[in-house]
């Protein structure tokens, strides 16, 4: 017995030996896998993602298995029955479209199989992954935007939907988890920070749920951040899925700017204001900002038209105050992010008839309107007096942040 014993143990040190060398060998192997080991699919499609360790020299196939209660044709189509590696590419993508007539009071669950690897790879442990194909009572999560940029600091949001479309509200407050890609080529801790962590709390009977992310460093080539919305039970990922961010640091005004026009007249007409007496631009007026740092400028009005009555026609320096918050009543009553600028000599009367020089806070941002490069302005700190335009909402409200001037300026190449 002793003899037999020692016989079985040489033999299971042998097969030992002979399954580690085997694993060792496919452990020299480069490997192929799926990205992530569990998705959900509520309606729509979804995009699942095959890396590789090393860039095949040639192309190769990876041929899918599916398994589960869910039914190819019936429940679910896909893309490809097999994977497309090319040559020189470590990634590869297929797609799964959910048939929305199938989608009854069951969840379905599929299991997609990676089969065989290509010669010279080997399968990596991640070779499957679980798609939950969600029932009528899904619930889709979604950045509210599938692109943004951060100057100082910036908001994003999500939203939660049922699978008609309709708002979804939590029952108690659940958060979400932000996960950065690795495509991204911004560096957490250098070029951006979460404010409160990379998630996003949805509070009781909300559907949206908001983050803050701040700018620390603007670097060439290094100014992308691309996010996703973590997997999270009973949750699938909506149209917008990722949120690609420019992290491009505050607003440079330098340059001159023609005026263009006055935005928000509607609302002064809504407050009961007559906007025959709004202050009028010509072609011919111009600002121009002279300075490479958005901490101060030389600021040089050229104006004919009324916005001299405000501004002046002096050169004078111009100095960065803060990054403020500012309520867009035309935009829903959003709040937008501008840079505050202080003016040390304007009419905060903007008048001809009267006048009252100080120094006044201006906001300013860059946006893009019909693919071109827009100075809008945001004039709020002004004091109408007697019949100049504005003078009645003044007077009601003693300050005019609740009707702001909102005036764009087009770019002079």
């Amino acid at each position: 017995m002793k003899k037999l014993g020692h016989y079985l143990c040489i033999l299971m040190s042998m097969t030992l030996i002979f399954a580690s060398c085997s694993s060792d060998d496919n452990q020299r192997l480069p490997q192929i896998y799926i990205d992530q080991p569990f998705y959900t699919l509520a309606k729509g499609s979804i995009e699942l993602k095959i890396k590789a360790d090393q860039a095949p020299p040639t192309d190769v196939s990876i041929p899918i298995l599916f398994a589960g209660t869910a039914v190819e044709g019936v429940d679910f189509t896909a893309s490809e029955s097999s994977i497309l590696l090319k040559a020189g590419e470590t990634e590869a993508t297929f797609t799964l479209t959910r048939i929305e007539e199938s989608i009854g009071d069951e969840n379905k669950e599929l299991y997609v199989n990676l089969q065989k690897a290509p010669e010279g790879f080997s399968l990596g442990l991640m070779n499957y992954a679980s798609v939950n194909l969600l029932n009528n009572n899904g619930i889709i999560m979604s950045f509210e935007n599938s692109t943004g940029k951060i100057g100082f600091s910036a908001d994003f949001s999500i939203k939660l939907t049922n699978m008609k479309g309709g708002a979804y509200k939590v029952k108690v407050a659940t958060t979400f988890d932000i996960e950065v890609d690795e495509s991204s080529t911004a560096i957490e801790g250098v070029h951006y920070e979460f404010v409160n962590g990379a998630q996003v709390v949805v509070p009781i009977n909300r559907n949206t749920g908001s983050f803050s992310i701040k700018y620390l460093k603007k670097e060439e080539g290094k100014d992308k951040l691309i996010l996703r919305l973590a997997n999270k039970d009973g949750y699938a990922i909506g149209s917008n899925g990722t949120l690609t961010v420019t992290i491009s640091g505050p607003d440079i005004f330098t340059g001159t700017w023609a005026f263009d026009k006055i935005t928000n007249l509607d609302l002064f007409e809504m407050y009961g204001e007559d906007i025959s007496k709004a202050p009028k631009g010509t072609p011919s007026d111009r600002i121009t900002f002279e300075g490479d740092s958005y901490l101060e400028y030389t600021f040089t009005p050229d104006l004919s038209g009324d916005l001299k009555n405000y501004f002046g026609t002096s050169p004078r320096k111009i100095t960065f105050k803060e990054e403020g918050n500012k309520m867009f009543q035309e935009n829903n009553g959003a709040n937008v992010k501008i840079s505050i600028l202080e003016i040390p000599d304007v009419n905060v009367n903007f008048s001809t008839t009267h006048k009252d020089i100080r120094p006044a806070l201006v906001g300013f941002r860059l946006i893009t309107v019909d693919s071109k490069e827009v100075l809008e302005c945001t004039l709020d700190d002004y004091e109408p007096q007697g019949e100049d335009f504005g003078a009645m909402i003044y007077s009601m409200m003693e300050d005019m942040t609740w009707a702001p001037l909102r005036i764009h300026f087009s770019k002079i190449e």
